[in-house]
């Protein structure tokens, strides 16, 4: 009789302790039972950014009815402001086993605001096991931060003039780009090719590029004197680096060609003798007038010489004539 009411003793106060406390779940346990892992929580400022995250049932429940499986379990992300989170925050779980993994993924936009700045989340699961009347509650932290990103791009590249004689020069120019959200730094801009000369200049600094804002550049291009005639790869490239992470440069590079050839040397012309212009014009009217008052008869010699040889045969054909 004793042991009856011990036990409805015992029963009554589990209930009573389920039905009066304020949430229906018992206090958060020092020791966890799951292990979360996150990858990707680097986010990219002004981009939506996929995480992962996996949630590991690891550590077999203590209590009075030990099982290797959990049950109702319910797991919660919670992401700080500025941050936000695309869709559900709340995935449910009717059991899982002992060393059972579950894979959630998710998106996390970043505004540029947050660039810079690192936050604190958390994950909290929701559970009970076999024989448990009250569910447990335990918490983990997840960290995130923001950084933003480079993009460097070259465009109107152009080489002036794009032909050029061996031991010649001519100027590349261009304007280079930031199209990200981040300044890059200690921007420098080079030019490689097998035709230029010893001692060239090949590369211009431009320092900080901010972003969408154009930085114009060019070089001049000294050629080596003894090229052979054809065309030469110039290779235009750009590098710059971001202040928080020196160590991976950002770099971008596009392709030009110069033309290398000779200068066609013409050989010497024999000056005319007259026949063109005002000259042929006033020597003509003077054949007309000698014509017309001492007869059809051949040009004085000094006019002729005005005229080209051809010219001149051909006036004499048309006085025969």
């Amino acid at each position: 009789m004793n042991t009856i009411i011990v036990l409805r003793s015992g029963i009554i106060a589990t209930l009573a302790l389920l039905l009066f406390s304020p949430t229906g779940i018992a206090q958060t346990q020092n020791t966890t039972q799951f292990t979360v892992t996150l990858t990707g929580q680097s986010l990219t400022a002004g981009f939506n950014n996929t995480l992962t995250m996996v949630v590991t049932y690891s550590y077999s429940s203590p209590s009075i009815y030990p099982s290797g499986t959990v049950y109702d379990v319910d797991l919660a992300l919670t992401v700080p402001v500025p941050l936000q989170m695309f869709r559900d925050n709340h995935w449910h779980y009717d059991s899982l086993a002992l060393g059972q993994p579950v894979t959630v993924d998710f998106e996390v936009y970043a505004p540029t605001t947050a660039i810079g700045n690192s936050y604190q989340g958390s994950v909290t699961l929701t559970y009970r096991a076999l024989g448990d009347i009250s569910y447990t509650q335990e918490s983990h932290d997840v960290s995130f931060s923001v950084h933003g990103w480079i993009s460097l791009v070259l465009y109107g590249v152009q080489l002036t003039p794009v032909s050029a004689p061996p031991g010649g020069n001519a100027t590349i120019s261009g304007n280079v780009l930031n199209g990200g959200n981040l300044a890059a730094y200690n921007a420098n801009v080079t030019v490689e090719s097998e035709a230029l000369a010893p001692g060239t200049a090949t590369s211009v600094f431009l320092g900080e590029v901010d972003p969408n804002i154009p930085r114009p550049f060019s070089l001049l291009l000294n050629f080596r004197k003894n090229l052979v005639e054809g065309n030469y790869s110039i290779v235009v490239k750009v590098s710059a680096i971001d202040t928080n992470m020196p160590a991976s440069p950002y770099s971008a590079q596009q392709a030009s060609r110069v033309q290398i050839k000779r200068p066609v040397t013409q050989p010497p012309t024999e000056p005319q003798r007259g026949g063109g212009g005002l000259v042929g014009m006033i020597l003509e009217i003077l054949r007309s007038l000698w014509s017309l008052f001492f007869g059809p008869s051949s040009l004085p010699t000094l006019a002729y010489s005005y005229f080209s040889p051809t010219t001149a045969y051909n006036l004499d054909a048309l006085h025969a004539g």
